[in-house]
């Protein structure tokens, strides 16, 4: 149990959890709540910032930009984005 709980403090597996659970929202929203599909460019953009989290990450250890709450919140108000505005 250790061993789970040290791997979720790992700003990695922070950031996958989150897109995760982003991509489920937007795949719930677009089949639920929106009158038309959540189109592929728009449902791939809190996964790309997961992926700049990475290369900023590699390149800038240590950095306040590499801190993982700024990058979750990225990603949470990226996905409320694009669900509001294909609500639209």
């Amino acid at each position: 149990m250790s061993k789970l709980i040290e791997s979720i403090k790992s700003p990695h597996i922070q950031i996958a959890l989150v897109t995760g659970l982003s991509i489920l929202f937007l795949a719930y929203a677009s089949k639920r709540v929106s009158a038309e599909p959540i189109g592929y460019l728009q449902m791939a953009i809190p996964p790309f910032l997961a992926t700049i989290y990475s290369a900023v990450l590699k390149k800038h250890k240590g950095k306040k930009i590499c801190t993982t709450w700024y990058w979750i919140v990225a990603i949470i108000i990226a996905t409320a984005l694009v669900i509001v505005l294909n609500m639209i």
